[in-house]
């Protein structure tokens, strides 16, 4: 029944062997020429080299320069060591997008980067195949395939599973560094260090950037950061030249972003909305109009060049605004400019026609398509619940308020202080951080993926906030002078004792943030930790079927399985899958919630139209009592109930709830029948016998593989002859 797993014809790719490389250091060599010098000669050369060190050393200025390197360093080294502790499970790619994102990765090297933009994959959504330039976003396998091939270059042996597990690790400590600069630039040196600081560390940010985490937010928050970077250095250059050239790379990485993660499009409506932000706060200039054009300009047309892109937001609602307010902030330039009254109503009757009709054109020609009902959802958070495919997915669930500080700690007090102390002072773009935050964090709420999207701005916001709230008892204990202001008068006459007290504490509640990061750094990913199950690694099932699956099954099989692990499939398993992740055929996905829910005349009527020859089933059976684990499961049978809501069905009819006990278990008039049901239970038959529930064996499906713990199943269909 079961057949022999060779272990070396069975490895993911490459080698996971990588060399180490050794910095030969060669001592530097002194010649002393010595002359005809006295002894006191000497001592006075002596003297002067001693003095002229301390000099160097006391300048101030090279202080703060040698102090803000060794920050610099110290906030890359800290993001990175952290985000690299999940590579003591190994090398291997977290959750189940990033085996998507590897594949393509791996495609790229082996055929070149041209490739990409004519592949039409036959191994996904069989039997129709997959569009890959018309479906997916090159950002980041494209990344991927850039590093594997410099890597190479400089003669580094790593494998291109190695450098996709590494890379978003990298980049996020990249970030950080960047997230630095952005908060040097708007509130000085020690707002700068804050910023990084945070970022390095709050779990909201680490989640998406640790070691094997190689999926689109990785690259679109590096992209994103930089974006930012390069928007706040041209709002604050006081030259024209400089100010083009800085929002030209602000639109260069914007570009770089949309082009990477669909996340893209809430950068894009930022700025838009900063722009009229500033316009109902009296705050319009040149320079704003410059800033905006060249940074939308040179983002779209880039990014309007990637098939993807182009057919699923650059003429859409999601571009509306920024198109809107490009033509408001042309009409506020025509208003302000100083021209002839008849030439401003001329300026300004042309562009409120093209505006017309431009509408009236992609309107009549069909060519303003709507949101997807993903980023709909996050706009408005209550029709979620009437799209079970957007639903039934779990990060797309909204955060509780206790899941949301654990994530941000003591940002979520601090970025609200700073949202209101960047209002209050008024500088742009403290104002830009302000407006970010606060649309980040309501998307984010509606969203439990989206939670990372205030992150960068939480800290600049969240670094301005502490910075002002220490800044005057640091001045008490330095023994500065007190500004004239009422609350700094109140705060020197408390005296040096009460300011170091409130460092101290202050300290301590910092440390608490900047060590929360455990939980999530030592995390296991989700392969190795068999679907997440609680107990770490010690379930490896997947990883077992996936191996045998790659060596056992024909070349020419075609697995069906819930959509969740279409990628494990085709990446690691190697084999053809019906559907995946991407949820590209929502009708596909339907036919297979009925397959499973129904009874195998029917699901075998489906799986024949799509050339299905066999199944993989999950469920989390408790190894000891045969029980589901912790009374509900880890796997298919839970989210059976999303298939049922998928395929139209009631749930009463085939799930019974005990809520006294906390457990679920098959039950109603459609259970006993359910193919997945069968796929499921029956391999523990006797055991739930003894619970009052009789699921009885498949008749059409035979069992070719069992995983060692019985948590996966992959049976072989046997079509009835006709």
């Amino acid at each position: 029944m079961y057949k022999h797993i060779d272990r070396k014809a069975t490895e993911f790719g490459a080698d996971t062997h990588s060399s180490l490389l050794f910095i030969k250091e060669k001592p530097i060599i002194f010649k002393v020429f010595q002359t005809f010098m006295f002894r006191e000669g000497k001592l006075l050369l002596r003297t002067l080299k001693t003095r002229l060190s301390i000099e160097y050393f006391r300048n101030i200025e090279v202080i703060g320069k040698i102090v803000t390197a060794c920050m610099i360093i110290l906030i890359f080294v800290i993001a990175l060591g952290i985000r690299l502790f999940p590579l003591k499970w190994g090398y291997w790619l977290s959750g189940y997008d990033p085996y998507f994102q590897y594949r393509v990765t791996e495609y790229i090297v082996n055929n070149g980067f041209q490739s990409w933009f004519s592949w039409y994959d036959e191994f996904s959504w069989y039997p129709y195949g997959r569009n890959i330039p018309r479906t997916s976003y090159p950002g980041v396998p494209f990344t991927g395939a850039f590093f594997y091939l410099l890597a190479q270059a400089l003669g580094i042996e790593a494998s291109i599973m190695q450098v996709c597990a590494v890379l978003p690790a990298l980049l996020g400590a990249l970030s950080a560094v960047i997230t630095y600069l952005t908060g040097r630039e708007i509130g000085g040196e020690t707002t700068g260090i804050f910023s990084g600081l945070f970022l390095a560390t709050i779990p909201a940010f680490i989640t998406r950037t640790s070691a094997g985490f190689y999926d689109t937010e990785s690259v679109g928050f590096f992209a994103m950061t930089l974006s930012l970077y390069f928007w706040v250095k041209a709002m604050k250059s006081t030259s024209t030249i400089f100010t083009t050239i800085s929002a030209a790379l602000s639109g260069a990485s914007l570009a770089y972003m949309l082009i990477s993660w669909g996340g893209g499009i809430y950068l894009l409506n930022l700025y838009a909305l900063y722009a009229l932000v500033m316009i109902i706060l009296g705050k319009y200039s040149r320079k704003l109009l410059i800033t905006y054009a060249l940074t939308m300009g040179v983002g779209l047309t880039l990014a309007g060049q990637i098939q993807y892109f182009a057919h699923k937001y650059l003429v859409s609602f999601g571009t509306m605004l920024p198109m809107l307010t490009i033509v408001v902030l042309s009409i506020k330039d025509v208003l302000e400019a100083d021209l002839d009254v008849k030439l401003k109503a001329i300026s300004l009757t042309t562009i409120l026609g093209v505006i017309g009709l431009g509408i009236y054109i992609f309107e009549a020609k069909g060519y303003l398509k709507a949101l997807t009902g993903r980023i709909l959802a996050v706009i408005n958070p209550f029709i979620k619940e009437a799209q079970p495919l957007v639903a039934s997915v779990a990060e797309h669930r909204a955060p509780t308020w206790a899941y949301m500080f654990l994530d941000y700690q003591i940002l979520i007090i601090l970025a609200p202080i700073g949202v209101y102390l960047a209002f209050k002072r008024g500088k742009e773009n403290e104002i830009l951080m302000a407006v970010g935050g606060l649309a980040a964090i309501y998307f984010a709420s509606s969203m439990i993926r989206l939670i990372m999207l205030a992150a960068p701005l939480f800290s600049i916001l969240g670094a301005l906030s502490l910075v002002s709230i220490l800044k005057p008892h640091i001045d008490i204990i330095m023994r500065k002078e007190a500004r004239t202001t009422r609350r700094r008068k109140m705060i020197f006459r408390r005296g040096r004792g009460g300011s170091a007290w409130i460092l101290i504490i202050t300290t301590l509640i910092l440390m608490i943030t900047v060590t929360s990061w455990r939980a999530i750094a030592y995390s296991p990913p989700t392969i190795v930790s068999c679907g997440g199950v609680p107990g770490g690694t010690k379930y490896q099932d997947w990883i077992e079927a996936l191996l045998w699956m790659r060596v056992n099954l024909p070349d020419n099989a075609v697995v069906a399985s819930w959509w969740d692990y279409g990628y494990w499939i085709t990446t690691l398993g190697n084999k053809t899958s019906i559907c995946d992740n991407a949820t590209l055929n929502g009708t596909q996905i339907k036919n297979v919630a009925i397959a499973f829910m129904s009874n195998e005349t029917i699901a075998l009527e489906i799986f024949k139209k799509m050339g299905v020859t066999h199944v993989v089933v999950f469920e989390t059976f408790d190894p000891q009592t045969g029980f589901l684990l912790h009374g509900r499961g880890y796997g298919d049978f839970a989210k059976s109930y999303w298939m049922i809501r998928i395929a139209g069905f009631n749930a009463s009819d085939y799930i019974k709830t005990y809520r006294e006990r906390g457990i679920q278990v098959p039950g109603g008039p459609k259970a006993s029948n359910a193919t997945l049901y069968r796929l499921l239970f029956s391999t523990r038959r006797e055991v739930w016998k003894t619970f009052g529930i009789d699921i009885p064996e498949p008749e059409n499906f035979e069992l070719v593989f069992q995983s060692s713990n019985g948590f996966i199943f992959i049976y072989e269909i046997k079509y009835p002859e006709s």
